[in-house]
């Protein structure tokens, strides 16, 4: 079954209201944010699948790397930031892991947007000084 974009543009506008009753009503508010996650890296596989199978990879590689990077990064951050300024962190692990799983697919979609919109601009028009 495809993602349509009538489908994605459904769910990206059902998934915060899931998200704001969720919170309203202090349930499944983290499911509704991995749920946004899954549509947005799910749409934008899917667009990859239009281009070659070398460039689908290399937008593939990019995201990932960047993605890796950045959640290297917030680790780092957030550790620091518990070891200095908390004295016992205490989170609920499953709301835990849906909000982070959440977000990395959710920049994992809007990175690979953002390459796939970068591949798909044509440069053999520019004119270069």
């Amino acid at each position: 079954m495809r993602l349509t974009k009538k489908w994605f543009i459904v769910l990206l506008i059902l998934w915060p209201v899931l998200f704001g009753l969720g919170v309203w009503d202090g349930e499944y508010a983290m499911s509704a944010v991995t749920g946004f996650g899954v549509t947005m890296a799910t749409y934008y596989e899917q667009k990859l699948d239009r281009l070659n199978k070398q460039k689908a990879a290399m937008i593939r590689d990019s995201a990932n790397s960047k993605l890796m990077t950045f959640v290297f990064g917030t680790l780092m951050l957030t550790f620091i930031i518990g070891v200095f300024f908390f004295d016992k962190p205490t989170v609920p692990l499953l709301d835990t892991i849906h909000l982070v799983l959440g977000a990395l697919l959710t920049f994992r979609g809007l990175f690979m947007r953002s390459a796939y919109r970068d591949e798909l601009i044509d440069t053999s028009n520019v004119v270069r000084m």
